[in-house]
């Protein structure tokens, strides 16, 4: 039976949802397609699998809340057997050095754009382990010469194959000759071709031709730095990863100068020694709503511009690996970019030294252990600047105490409870008010906690201050009915129901 014999019917649902779900489905099956092909490769039968896929979703869409759809889709998508396995033939690209779980886990961020908590949710982990799962898979591209600035290449060049995938066919006139064998994709960086099509009798002269020639090409510009070693004909696809490792003699120096700038880890390896992130947070932050409250947070600084052009000459030069990306990236990505340079061009000769031997170092990391210290910085930069200040200041006032009186502080926050310990890692202002709100988290996993922390991080001092009132006066349902309501919606408005469920 023929795959096109295979395709099944879009089933039949609610009356009041069908033309949601056919919409629902037109757009995000283009994105579906890429992840499915860079995943399993251009071997992968995946017109065959979005149809199975089609069918089961569209046997629960009726049953779910329409802002449940993106994730359990996604879900029911990483379900299938075909992604887990190994790839059928040998492709020369560096993302299959990654173990399929790790390939997964990055190709989430890359062609689908979830949030941590949103991919960890849909691969069925913990917001920890996705995240040492990324790190790692970071780490093994690392290896292979593959850097941020290489990633964030790769990321637009998938966007780029989603927005063809989307487009419509043309309505009327002649069907042109197709431009490349059906089923066959490229994936970014890829310059060995379409390795998962073989060619039909008449098309081996042009095929062997164009083949060639647009992998001169792309070798050009595409393929990420760092040679990789050239295939053997007679390796095996066991062998394949280390085939595919960059050769040692051949290999040239990394210019760890010129990466750092652009990774986002040098505002961590920048932080001076002694900052509190790389202590205990949570007692800090304790210690510090003991003396009173803090001052209202800072206003928002305004984004970075979007436009290339608009950046200083020398901001252009160092950052010109992410030109192409530039648009695209999130104003705090933009932004931290923008602070990195800016670090980077006020730094004398010797202290660029000592953080380029840093970047070394942390390279050197295992990525569980960088990934930990990545989240304690995140839990650092999630503050505002008034909190952050006050840390800082308490960290030196306690580093003048007498030991007698460090150590009795140290015994009172150690009689806390865990759960209370845990809220005050959250910074001074979140951790005083989180006591209060604890009703709403609940029996809610890992992955549900963490988005709504994130939107109760969202209101200021006073609307929190009201939905605890709130919260405290609610039933066990009135509590479950608001939490889901606010995780059902998307990201971007759940603080804003969180907020009208405060009152004025």
């Amino acid at each position: 039976m023929t795959p096109a014999a295979c395709l099944p019917r879009l089933p039949a649902v609610s009356p009041s949802r069908p033309t949601a779900l056919a919409a629902f489905l037109r757009s995000i099956e283009p994105r579906a397609r890429v992840l499915a092909l860079a995943q399993a490769g251009p071997a992968l039968e995946v017109e065959a699998l979005l149809a199975e896929l089609r069918q089961a979703f569209g046997e629960r869409a009726p049953r779910l809340p329409l802002a449940e759809w993106p994730l359990r889709y996604w879900g029911l998508l990483l379900a299938r057997e075909a992604l887990m396995d190994p790839p059928a033939g040998r492709l020369d690209h560096p993302l299959y050095l990654l173990s399929p779980t790790r390939r997964l886990a990055l190709l989430l961020r890359l062609v689908v754009g979830l949030e941590p908590a949103g991919a960890a949710r849909v691969m069925g982990l913990s917001a920890e382990a996705f995240s040492t799962l990324l790190a790692d898979a970071e780490e093994k591209l690392a290896v292979a010469g593959v850097g941020p600035a290489v990633l964030l290449r790769w990321q637009e060049e998938f966007q780029a194959a989603v927005r063809e995938a989307a487009a419509p066919a043309p309505s009327a006139g002649p069907v042109p000759p197709p431009a490349r064998p059906p089923g066959a994709r490229r994936l970014p960086g890829l310059s060995g071709g379409w390795r998962g099509w073989r060619p039909g009798p008449l098309q081996v002269g042009l095929g062997l031709v164009a083949l060639l020639l647009l992998a001169v090409l792309v070798a050009t510009f595409v393929w990420p730095p760092g040679p990789m070693a050239p295939a053997s004909p007679a390796a095996s696809p066991e062998a394949a990863p280390a085939a595919l490792a960059p050769a040692a003699p051949a290999a040239p120096r990394r210019q760890l100068d010129a990466e750092l700038p652009l990774d986002p880890d040098f505002a961590l390896l920048a932080e001076p020694a002694a900052s509190p992130w790389r202590e205990d947070l949570g007692f800090l932050a304790w210690w510090v709503a003991q003396q009173g409250r803090l001052p209202p947070p800072p206003p928002s600084a305004a984004p970075p511009p979007a436009d290339w052009s608009g950046l200083p000459a020398e901001a252009r030069r160092l950052l010109a690996p992410l030109q192409a990306a530039w648009p695209a990236l999130e104003p705090e990505a933009r932004a931290g970019l923008l602070a990195n340079v800016e670090r980077w061009q006020g730094a004398e000769a010797g202290q660029r030294t000592a953080w380029v031997a840093a970047y070394a170092e942390w390279l050197a990391l295992p990525a569980q252990e960088r990934s930990q210290r990545r989240a304690a910085y995140a839990r650092w930069r999630s503050l505002d600047a008034v909190e952050r200040d006050a840390l800082t200041a308490a960290a030196a006032r306690f580093a003048a105490l007498p030991e007698a009186e460090r150590q009795a502080l140290r015994e009172r926050f150690t009689a806390l409870d865990e759960a209370a310990r845990s809220d005050w890692a959250l910074g001074p202002r979140l951790g005083a008010q989180l006591p209060a709100l604890r009703p709403l988290f609940a029996f809610l996993p890992a992955g549900e906690q963490a988005a709504l922390l994130e939107a109760l991080d969202a209101l200021d001092e006073a609307q929190r201050q009201r939905l605890g009132a709130r919260v405290a006066a609610m039933g066990v349902a009135e509590r479950a009915a608001l939490r889901g309501r606010v995780l059902a919606a998307e990201p971007e408005a759940r603080a804003a129901l969180l907020a009208e469920a405060a009152g004025p």
